[in-house]
């Protein structure tokens, strides 16, 4: 078990995670050991497990301060009311989740790849999604205000996170600010032609 954390171990423990985040951006967080950890923290295995139980364990802490700065990055983001009016509602949607994905592509990878063999971080990752189609199902559902009724809403806002998730896994990270701008407006106009009036993307 763990020893407990003091001020000098909070320290070391941030600085395996920070390590940890480092090498998961890349190389995966499946192809990443416990030895990339403390070789990139410089650290010894022994102060490793002073913190950590596994791999496992370190995501867990991460995972922990990844939702506390995804949603306060959200908040931030979103300043006033949603709305998908036009154009330009759907390109700052677009643009929060890049730039929320970019800033913790670690993260992001980390928790998705964990996914894929661990049900407990499937729950993680399926609930961040869950959460990501709440926001989308009322988006679609002014939208198709716009332009014409949608049987189900819920489905047509999945397609759009899927969209998005993958999108990001392959297009992210940039390597300039202007191809990073590219992405953002190809899947906003791909999106908006898709949701809005005809007349409305130019």
């Amino acid at each position: 078990m763990p020893a407990p954390v003091t001020s000098k171990g909070e320290r070391s423990a941030a600085e395996l995670k920070a390590a940890a985040l480092r090498v998961i951006a890349r190389q995966g967080y499946l192809s990443t050991k416990i030895a990339d950890i403390t070789a990139e923290a410089g650290k010894s295995a022994g102060v490793f497990y002073r913190y950590f139980t596994d791999k496992d364990d370190l995501l867990r802490s991460v995972v922990d301060d990844f939702a506390v700065a995804l949603r306060e990055r959200v908040t931030e983001q979103a300043g006033g009311p949603h709305a998908l009016d036009g154009v330009e509602d759907v390109r700052g949607h677009v643009r929060a989740y890049w730039d929320t994905y970019c800033a913790h592509r670690a993260e992001m990878t980390g928790i998705y790849e964990a996914s894929l063999v661990s049900a407990e971080f499937a729950a993680h990752w399926e609930g961040m999604r869950a959460r990501h189609v709440d926001i989308w199902t009322a988006h679609v559902a002014e939208a198709r205000d716009l332009a014409a009724p949608d049987r189900d809403t819920r489905l047509t806002a999945l397609a759009v996170v899927a969209m998005i998730e993958r999108f990001c896994q392959l297009a992210a990270p940039a390597e300039s600010e202007e191809e990073g701008d590219a992405a953002v407006e190809a899947m906003t106009r791909l999106l908006a032609h898709g949701l809005l009036r005809p007349e409305q993307p130019n």
